[in-house]
């Protein structure tokens, strides 16, 4: 008998992070990207829609951000919300104020797109890492 992944939302308004996040993620074999979002309003439209069991969230976004998702989310249907935050001074306060409002937890956004766990160069070679 195999177990149910997780099914996981990726919020995020860069659409190289929308690339990276998930692809950090699913090297978890008991996890699952169901879909990506690039602001809250698509973020709370996919809920709906995905029936996730975990969404990572992108504070700083054009259109309604994530600290307004946020309460939204937790306001139509609590879920765990794991914060994909900055190094910043103002990413950390922010990050903070998330927290209080129900976010489970936080992780750093990754700083750097070249390095993803060191296994390719910049991302144009990943498609091609094995092809050469």
């Amino acid at each position: 008998m195999s177990l149910k992944k997780v099914r996981v939302l990726v919020v995020d308004d860069s659409a190289l992070m929308r690339k990276l996040i998930p692809q950090m993620i699913e090297e978890d074999q008991s996890i699952e990207v169901v879909g990506t979002a690039m602001d809250g309003n698509f973020c709370l439209k996919k809920i709906e829609e995905l029936h996730p069991n975990v969404v990572t969230l992108d504070l700083q976004m054009p259109g309604m951000n994530g600290i307004d998702t946020l309460k939204e989310i937790m306001r139509r249907n609590p879920l765990p919300v794991i914060v994909v935050s900055s190094h910043s001074v103002e990413g950390a306060s922010i990050t903070f104020k998330a927290l209080g409002l129900g976010a489970f937890d936080f992780v750093p956004k990754p700083q750097d797109a070249t390095g993803h766990h060191g296994r390719c160069g910049p991302p144009v070679d990943c498609k091609n890492q094995g092809g050469r």
